[in-house]
């Protein structure tokens, strides 16, 4: 009896990772993600293949000059570098902590971080053919 009781949560755990039970796959999950995860839409900024470009906001700066702000390509992240960037924790080629000044907060899981991951390289791999 004892080992069953410390056994289990082991075999919970390991079942509570495990998607294949699930009616989507990872990539279906994460496309419904990146369209919809809590609020604005990843592609609002990103667009639909998460390849940036989309204006979000005009501005100007200091002299008065028109800038126009836009979306970053994600499509090149690593599944590192997205997690970092969605946890607000990016860090630049040189190993600085670059804070996204508009990226909103989702707090997204990792696995729904890897969900929406696993779509945009799917994407990706598609505008290729």
């Amino acid at each position: 009896m004892r080992l069953i009781l410390l056994l289990l949560p082991i075999f919970l755990l390991s079942n509570e990772n495990n998607r294949t039970e699930s009616f989507l796959s990872d990539i279906e999950y994460g496309e419904m993600l990146y369209n919809n995860p809590r609020g604005i839409p990843c592609s609002k900024c990103h667009g639909k293949q998460g390849k940036g470009g989309h204006k979000i906001a005009k501005y100007y700066d200091k002299y008065s000059n028109p800038k126009i702000l836009k979306g970053a390509d994600i499509t090149k992240y690593t599944l590192k570098e997205l997690e970092a960037s969605l946890s607000n924790r990016f860090r630049d080629k040189k190993n600085h902590r670059v804070r996204h000044k508009i990226m909103p907060i989702y707090y997204l899981t990792y696995e729904e971080i890897r969900a929406i991951y696993l779509y945009l390289k799917s994407v990706k791999k598609k505008s290729k053919y």
